[in-house]
């Protein structure tokens, strides 16, 4: 059996003034360490067979915080977060304003809407079925896979088999840890759990 904990980064500039990071390589803030490392306090003292991160800077840092500096770790293009194109750096309200046709079109479809310059939520879903499908051929262990919220419910589509939007029913906080429990094929999620942290 394999247990894999999919975390999500702690917190960001982005996360706290609510803009769309995307491929921006943002460092955590102190409030994100302090989430991560009351996601390490919940972990215990698990030692996981194998690391994997998303290369952008949040994901890396919250990787290191979890399994530590003597824990080899693998850097995985495939759990990178969403492009948003133009759209990085900019929040909700300002979309609304500059792109009230593309704001429009992706509440219509979220899954294959494509911010100009950027990518879909499809095109992620293909990376994490590719990532998966991969990570099935390892050998029975635990596996930590440190990424980003967009990519969290991509997952979350492909192992429960639910849609795109559905997953928007989940709260997915910075330092959300989702466990999966993987037998010859066979996956459940046995938890979610969000993390609170003073401001």
């Amino acid at each position: 059996m394999k247990e894999v904990c999919l975390v999500r980064h702690g917190d960001t500039d982005a996360t706290e003034r609510e803009y769309f990071a995307g491929w921006m390589n943002l460092p955590l803030t102190p409030r994100g360490r302090k989430r991560i490392l009351k996601v390490r306090e919940f972990l215990g003292e698990r030692q996981f067979d194998g690391v994997f991160s998303s290369p952008l800077a949040r994901t890396m840092e919250t990787a290191l915080l979890l399994a530590g500096l003597d824990t080899p770790l693998e850097v995985c293009e495939d759990l990178k977060e969403r492009s948003f194109g133009q759209w990085e750096g900019k929040g909700w309200r300002h979309l609304r304003d500059e792109f009230p046709e593309e704001v429009a079109e992706w509440e219509r479809d979220p899954l294959r809407f494509t911010p100009p310059g950027g990518e879909s939520f499809e095109r992620v879903l293909k990376r994490v079925i590719h990532f998966w499908e991969r990570l099935k051929g390892f050998p029975n262990g635990r596996y930590l896979v440190v990424t980003h919220a967009g990519v969290l419910r991509c997952f979350l589509v492909h192992l429960l088999g639910v849609r795109f939007e559905q997953t928007f029913a989940l709260r997915l906080d910075p330092g959300v840890l989702i466990v999966v429990k993987d037998n010859e094929g066979f996956s459940q999620v046995t938890h979610l759990v969000n993390f609170e942290v003073e401001p």
